[in-house]
């Protein structure tokens, strides 16, 4: 008999917690499980959910029109009550809460994409990202099985709280990717690149706990001829960083785009000045392409260079201090990129894969079912 599955998840946003439920769905196998999703929000402009509707599976949105908490899970209990899932998955802070109101007649598995903290405040203020953590904390403890994706989280949880939780990885299905030069110039060309310029790529939102008013700071007065910054995405920062990053030709800011994995492609480091992360999708798809990387001094970033017995591969920065990263985009253009490329690929294949993620999480609902 197949174990039903249910998803709940705000929407299918494209943003880091769908993408690896997505990764997850496109890998599990459907002899065994049957799987839904609900979403509780309606859908924003740059929606997933044609990419899950080509799944063998059922997709119901209760989000088409505004309703309060209450309403919202009344009308979640009773889709459940038709789905009759056995395990419920919930992947954000609001499907999280309203998962553990519901009947404890299902098994509630929740992961953590992030452990939470310095992110709630600066994105819903001190109150109220306050409020957000101390429940977030209440709510994962009622789980029946907690997951946090990335070793680096599951140890912050028993450094801070004393729990043990389990980790898996994520994992990103992108295929490795074999540096072609003559694609690398053609996707330049295509993306407004220039052609002689070494890039260093940037991936995330625009806030202060990424830090990319430090980065273009810290690229600018290089005043360096022979490299170029690109620094995808969205926030509120944008619009004050894109006035600042004109005035240096080098630095492109071409806001958000479902086309990372070509400036992937076409960059030749990759570079992340964020506070706070899980465990970085778009990292994982940087080694896919053989990036050497600077990173952050976060957990989740030490713990993928942990992996990493060779040098002179990627290096940690001091992420909010200027100086400092500008002496490691100097001291890593003199890296062997095609020996770098080939450890991260390497590194990637056996330990990041989304392939490798839907199996660990395919045994674990067994586990859940057994216990």
């Amino acid at each position: 008999m197949k174990t039903h599955i249910c998803y709940i998840v705000s929407s299918l946003a494209n943003e880091g917690p769908v993408n690896v439920m997505y990764n997850i769905i496109q890998y599990i196998d459907f002899n065994c499980f049957n799987v839904s999703i609900v979403t509780l929000v309606p859908e924003k402009s740059n929606s997933r959910i044609d990419d899950f509707k080509k799944f063998p599976i059922e997709i119901v949105q209760l989000g088409n029109s505004k309703k309060n908490i209450l309403s919202l899970y009344k009308e979640l209990k009773k889709t459940l009550r038709i789905l009759s899932p056995q395990i419920l998955h919930a992947h954000c802070f609001r499907s999280l809460v309203l998962m553990n109101l519901l009947p404890r007649e299902y098994k509630r598995l929740y992961t953590v994409h992030i452990y939470p903290g310095l992110q709630q405040k600066i994105m819903q203020g001190k109150i109220k990202g306050g409020l957000i953590i101390y429940l977030s904390h209440f709510f994962t403890k009622k789980c029946d099985i907690a997951i946090g994706c990335a070793e680096s989280v599951s140890e912050l949880y028993k450094k801070h709280k004393g729990w043990s939780i389990p980790s898996i990885p994520n994992g990103c299905s992108l295929p490795v990717w074999e540096r072609n030069d003559e694609e690398k110039v053609q996707l330049k060309n295509r993306l407004g690149l220039k052609e002689d310029l070494r890039y260093f790529i940037f991936v995330g939102r625009f806030s202060k706990e990424k830090n990319p008013d430090v980065l273009i700071e810290a690229f600018s007065s290089l005043n360096r001829k022979d490299i170029g910054l690109i620094m995808l995405g969205h926030g509120p920062m944008w619009e004050q960083l894109k006035c600042i990053a004109t005035s240096s030709e080098n630095i492109v800011l071409p806001g958000f785009t479902t086309s990372v994995y070509e400036y992937l492609k076409a960059s030749d480091y990759y570079i992340s000045t964020s506070d706070v992360e899980g465990l970085a999708n778009t990292l994982l798809e940087s080694m896919s392409v053989g990036l050497p990387s600077l990173l952050s001094d976060i957990p989740s970033h030490r713990e993928v260079l942990a992996n990493i017995e060779e040098e002179n591969v990627c290096y940690i920065i001091r992420q909010q201090n200027s100086e400092d990263i500008k002496e490691n985009i100097s001291k890593i253009l003199s890296v062997d990129t095609q020996s770098a490329s080939k450890v991260l690929q390497t590194l990637y294949v056996s330990k990041y894969t989304a392939e490798r993620m839907s199996i660990s999480y395919q045994e674990l609902y067994k586990k859940a079912m057994m216990g």
